[in-house]
Parts: structure tokens; C-alpha cells; sequence
């Protein structure tokens, strides 16, 4: 076997004199140069890399390309073939004795050498045809920024950024040089992902649903090294990541996007116009955290939601901002002024949630009992929110949830069917979960416990808006996995509805631990988040018909096994893809006529801006 010189130094190292060059001290001289995010570069995207430099003076600053004093060039190197058992690592070993393939190690050198099947052995080399690397250079760009080409596959890129004399010839001294590793192609085609439905099927019912995905896409802020070390450094740079995200994104083709840790530079760069093209309108909201300063300028990350503008049309948006939500609940409920201060402190950690009112264009209301929109269209309450992740604030999550609710409840949304959407940081056994899909948590769960402010004996843990998880109703259970690393494994995101007057048809199957745990855990080359997206397809139930039936069978101990749809179509036959899992009817609860949820304009401490 023949062992390869490293060649992806992320570092810029200083460039030996050159014939060309010239003993004169330049103007500027080079004095950092590495890669941002990562060392592979991908394929239409421009490579990242940071250039300080200093002037005669001592003084630093950033060459962004309008530097008169320096020049750069762009090199492209020869072929590295991939690993043959990793196609996403640059190889390190080629077996030139038996196997002729490239291998990234040691141990898959001796993987190959002894089970590599012979229809997967490369051809044998000709050594007298082996040209010397270093002679394979050859220059490709003399500008600051530089997309890689098809052509660049496989190969290393190398940057040299040259100060320049007064009279224009080149300066050896001072100079500097960045080679990165072996360009990648874009990512391929989203995988494809099988969708479940919830017992019975009617091919009438197509023309009715609309599909919901919800993800988190893991914040570039928060991709590091330190916090997934297991992740491929290339694989973590959100130059490979947002193009994952954006083709399993597109993959689902849903109505309805919402997206938790989405960066306000990525949303605007990269989100919006992107699913401008694919036909969605977008809407954005960060977090009320201060700003963090990340790659070279302050930026911060929150929901946005998407939705198909061929389908729906925005009637009003709502944000819900936990923290003065919060004060005026611990000042009602903590008269002591230290107290209470030290209370508003523990539970302002800036999260949000964002309601988007939706108007359907396809299917209309039929009845007064029914959200009509101002085109007489079906109305939907989108609500898309990221809860507290800090596990040792179940109280605050739990507050936050509360929050939710009763802002809910404030909400003008007789009859509005409901979707929440998001991480809510919290498993299905935690008092958040209880509280959403039971409408209250009994006194001796273990999170109520933890009350260090001693809040809960203020608030009326209860609600009855019959809420159920698109998951749990199709499967019978919640997901196994929708968050996977190293540190922690379960289930945190959900898909939430109103059973009352949304049906779910369907979910998306969610991966095997088996795929999940291929290169460890999440994110990984293949899979470009932490977390695994969710989708779910609905329709609307026919609230007035429903309830005629209800009455009907008042006592019979019977139950409604088939949605009913607001054009009336209802039956329909057994769906050869059902895999289990409960009627979309099960575990409704009735609603009280009197409620005071739905009072017409209820304000009060819950009333929150319509922007």
C-alpha cells in the first residue's frame, strides 16, 4: 500500500520564494488565512475563507477583495478518490498490490485487503503513468470568492493570496496559502420516505388533505465541533447542511413548513428565495435572546414558517413572546418584589412562538359552524414554537406550554382548527406532553416537583382544546427517535392538532436507529440535523354533521371510525398501507358549548399584537 501526504490543512501556510518573486517588503503583508465552517468545498457553492492582514503601520483588517495590495489564485489539484467503504471521506491509504481501491484508514485498508468482494477491485495502476502531484496544479480563478465546479470533484483546491508591490510584481514575503480537501458534488436527491396512513383510505380524500412538515434544522450557530465531535467537520459546515435541508424540505412537497433554529442571515440568504422558487411565502420570527456574534457578525435564530401560496393565503400573524407573558403571571402570582425578580430572571430565556392565521383557497367552509376566511375558505391556526431545551427547566418548559394555551384561549379562533408545531424539548413522559394531550397533569407527576419559584400552585394547569399528536393517532405510539446524538436519544418534536376539527391521514415513517446510527449519530453526511423532520397529512372535519352523529349514537357506546369531510364525503375502504394505529376519533373529547375559550374578543393578560 502507498501512504498519502495529508492535503486539507484548514490553516494558510506561508508560500516558499518563488523565481517570480521579490525580496521588497509589500505594503501588506498576510498574517491569517484558513477555511470558515469547515474544510471540503461543495459543488455551485463559494468557499469560505477568512483573510486578515496587516499594513506597515501594524494595523489588521479583513481582505474581502477590494484590497488593492493583494491578489489571489485559485488552484486546482489532482484526483483523491474517495474511501470505498466511506464515498463521503478523502482516502489516505491506496492499495496498489491487491485490491487497487482507496481507503480513508488503517482498518478499512484491512477491511478491503480481506473481504472486499473482487467485482469492487479498481483497475491496477500503470506506475510508469503516475505523474508526481505536485506537477498536477493547475490554476483555476484569480478571485477573491470561487465556487467549485463539476470539474473540481475529487479534487483538492488551494487559494494563494500574494501581496503586491507598488509596482505591481508579486512578493514572496508575506504571502500566504489555504488547500482545502477534495471537493464534493451537491447533495443527491432527498431519500425517499414511506408514508403511513391511519387505517382507511379513499382515493376522494386527495383532493381534501394538506400535508404538514415540521423539523428543526440545528442553528449553524450551535454546529460545532465540541458539541457533535462524531460529525465529518465538512459535514457539519452549513455549506453542505442548507443544501440537505432544502432538498428533503422540497422532497416533502408540503403545504405547511415549520422550521425551529432557523438563523435570521439564513433565512433571508437562503430560505426565502430559495422557497420562493418551489412557490412558498415565508414568515420569520427570532428569538428575544440578545444576538450572537458568529462568523465575523452578530445574527440569531427562531421559527419560520413556510406555507404553499398556491394553497393557503395569510390572514394575520400572531407572536407570542413567553417573557412578557411572564411577567405579568409572576407578578400576580409573587407579591414579594426580590422574589418575583429572581422568578422573571429563571424564566425569561427569550423563546417565542409564532401563530400564522391561514386561509384556505381550495376547499371552502360550508356552514356557520366552520373558521370561514374573508374568501370563504377554510381559516387555520398555525402556531410553529421551540420551548426551553435546558433539562433541568422542566418548570419553565412547563410554563412556557402554559403560556401557550391561555394565549390560545385569548385567541378569536371559534372553531379554527389548530395546528402546533415544534420542538418542545420535552419526552412523552414529561408534564409538557400531559398537559397538552390530557388537558391537565396530575398533582404527583415528578415535574411538578421541581417548582423552585413556587408558581404552580398559581396557575390552572388545564385546557380543554382536545389536542392529539398526528404520530400517536396513526401509530398508536410517538416516534422513537426525533432527536439522536450522542448525549441523548428520544422524542421531543410533534406534530399537534385538534382532533376536533382536523383529521390526520397519514405520517411519514421515521428512520430506523439502525440508519440513524451509521456514522454514530445526528447530524451526519447523509442526514443534515440532529433532529428528524416530521410530516403529516390532514383534512377537516364537518363539525356540524359530526355532532348530529354524535347525537345519534348517544349511548350505544359506538364510535365515529371514519373522518367526516366538510364536503360530506365519508366511508371509504381498507388501505393496503395501513400499518396500525387508532381512528383519527379516538380520544376526542367533547367541547363545552359555554366555554369561555372561544368568548368573541376576550382580552385580557393574554392579549398579544396581531403584526
Amino acid at each position: 500500500m502507498s501512504q498519502r501526504p495529508s492535503r486539507s490543512p484548514s490553516r494558510g501556510s506561508s508560500r516558499s520564494r518563488s523565481a517570480s518573486g521579490s525580496d521588497e517588503e509589500p505594503p501588506v503583508t498576510v498574517v491569517r488565512a484558513e477555511l470558515v465552517g469547515g474544510h471540503r468545498p461543495v459543488v455551485v457553492s463559494e468557499v469560505p475563507v477568512y483573510i486578515a492582514v496587516k499594513d506597515k503601520d501594524g494595523r489588521f483588517f479583513e481582505a474581502k477583495g477590494s484590497c488593492p495590495n493583494v491578489r489571489f489564485r485559485w488552484l486546482r489539484g489532482p484526483i483523491i478518490k474517495p474511501c470505498v467503504f466511506h464515498p463521503h471521506k478523502m482516502s489516505q491509504i491506496r492499495d496498489v498490490a491487491k485490491t487497487h481501491q482507496c481507503y480513508c484508514c488503517r482498518d478499512c485498508f484491512l477491511k478491503g485487503w480481506h473481504n472486499l468482494p473482487q467485482h469492487l477491485w479498481g483497475s491496477k495502476i500503470d506506475e510508469e503513468v503516475i505523474e508526481e502531484p505536485i506537477a498536477e496544479w493547475c490554476e483555476v480563478a484569480n478571485t477573491r470568492q470561487y465556487c467549485p465546479s463539476l470539474q473540481d470533484i475529487d479534487r483538492p483546491l488551494r487559494l494563494d493570496i500574494i501581496p503586491i508591490l507598488k509596482d505591481g510584481r508579486d512578493a514572496y514575503r508575506g504571502s500566504m496559502s489555504v488547500t482545502t480537501g477534495t471537493v464534493i458534488p451537491t447533495p443527491k436527491e432527498a431519500r425517499t420516505r414511506r408514508m403511513i396512513s391511519n387505517g382507511t383510505f379513499n382515493a376522494e380524500w386527495l383532493s381534501q388533505q394538506f400535508k404538514v412538515m415540521n423539523w428543526n434544522i440545528l442553528a449553524d450557530l450551535y454546529a460545532t465541533e465540541s458539541v457533535y465531535p462524531y460529525c465529518e467537520k465538512w459535514a457539519l459546515s452549513w455549506t453542505w447542511r442548507k443544501h440537505l435541508i432544502l432538498k428533503e424540505l422540497k422532497s416533502m412537497t408540503a403545504d405547511i413548513i415549520t422550521l425551529q433554529e432557523v438563523q435570521k442571515d439564513a433565512y433571508d440568504e437562503w430560505f426565502r428565495p430559495q422557497l420562493a422558487e418551489a412557490g412558498y411565502e415565508g414568515i420569520f420570527q427570532q428569538k428575544k435572546s440578545n444576538p450572537i456574534f458568529h462568523r465575523g457578525k452578530y445574527t440569531s435564530e427562531g421559527c419560520a414558517t413556510f406555507y404553499k401560496t398556491t394553497r393557503f393565503k395569510r390572514v394575520d400573524k400572531l407572536v407570542i413572546d413567553y417573557d412578557k407573558l411572564t411577567v405579568g403571571e409572576v407578578t400576580r402570582a409573587i407579591p414579594d418584589t426580590a422574589s418575583a425578580d429572581k422568578s422573571r430572571q429563571r424564566f425569561s430565556k427569550g423563546n417565542v412562538a409564532v401563530a400564522v392565521i391561514l386561509e384556505d383557497l381550495h376547499i371552502k367552509a360550508t356552514h356557520s359552524s366552520q373558521a370561514m376566511g374573508p374568501n370563504g375558505g377554510h381559516k387555520l391556526c398555525v402556531i410553529n414554537t421551540h420551548i426551553l431545551c435546558d433539562p433541568r427547566s422542566s418548570d419553565v418548559k412547563l410554563v412556557q406550554a402554559y403560556l401557550l394555551i391561555q394565549t390560545l384561549k385569548q385567541m378569536p379562533i371559534k372553531n379554527m382548527p389548530l395546528l402546533i408545531c415544534g420542538d418542545f424539548n420535552s419526552t412523552p413522559d414529561s408534564a409538557v406532553y400531559h398537559y397538552l394531550q390530557r388537558g391537565s397533569v396530575g398533582v404527583g407527576h415528578d415535574d411538578l416537583r421541581a417548582d423552585p419559584c413556587g408558581l404552580f400552585g398559581h396557575l390552572n394547569l388545564e385546557h380543554n382544546l382536545s389536542l392529539a399528536t398526528a404520530y400517536e393517532t396513526c401509530t398508536g405510539t410517538e416516534a422513537q427517535y426525533t432527536n439522536y446524538t450522542e448525549d441523548f436519544k428520544g422524542t421531543l418534536d410533534y406534530i399537534w392538532y385538534s382532533s376536533r376539527t382536523l383529521a390526520v391521514l397519514a405520517i411519514s415513517q421515521v428512520d430506523e436507529e439502525s440508519q440513524l446510527m451509521q456514522e454514530t449519530a445526528l447530524p451526519s453526511s447523509t442526514r443534515p440535523s440532529d433532529h428528524v423532520s416530521l410530516v403529516a397529512t390532514f383534512m377537516y372535519r364537518d363539525l356540524r354533521q359530526e355532532e348530529a352523529e354524535d347525537r345519534g349514537h348517544h349511548g350505544l357506546g359506538s364510535r365515529v371510525s371514519l373522518p367526516v369531510l366538510s364536503s360530506g364525503i365519508s366511508g371509504g375502504g381498507p388501505n393496503p398501507y395501513h400499518m396500525g394505529g387508532s381512528s383519527p376519533v379516538a380520544g376526542t373529547h367533547p367541547w363545552m358549548a359555554n366555554d369561555s375559550l372561544y368568548a368573541s374578543g376576550a382580552v385580557g393578560l393574554y392579549t398579544a399584537q396581531y403584526l
